[in-house]
């Protein structure tokens, strides 16, 4: 709603695709430069629009990793002035444990940058 002081509506929509849930959230305020999207998830990227609006670049990286670590994605479509509409994709069926696992044990030498 920060990013929408004017418009402060936000439409949260749920439907099956195939073995996946999508979930998407949409608002309709001041949105994302193109050049800027492919960078958004990134720790402590904030995009050149959030310029002197309050934040620090945490959230979307750790839903994203959130939603990754249940095998999961999310995408993002924006226009300028119109806003922005986030999707996370979940799988239905519960993830293969022993992935879990691997990943876990992978996380620990991931290196940020």
């Amino acid at each position: 709603m920060k990013y929408a002081p004017n418009a402060p509506d936000i439409e949260v929509k749920g439907r099956t695709e195939g073995k996946q849930v999508m979930i998407s959230v949409r608002d309709h305020g001041i949105g994302i430069e193109q050049e800027d999207l492919p960078r958004i998830g990134e720790l402590y990227f904030r995009a050149r629009t959030s310029t002197g609006i309050v934040g620090t670049g945490i959230g979307l990286n750790l839903a994203k990793a959130l939603v990754e670590m249940h095998d999961g994605s999310v995408t993002v479509e924006s226009q300028i002035g119109e806003g922005c509409t986030f999707t996370l994709a979940l799988p239905i069926s519960r993830p293969d444990q022993s992935k879990r696992v691997e990943s876990r044990q992978n996380s620990r030498v991931r290196s940020f940058g």
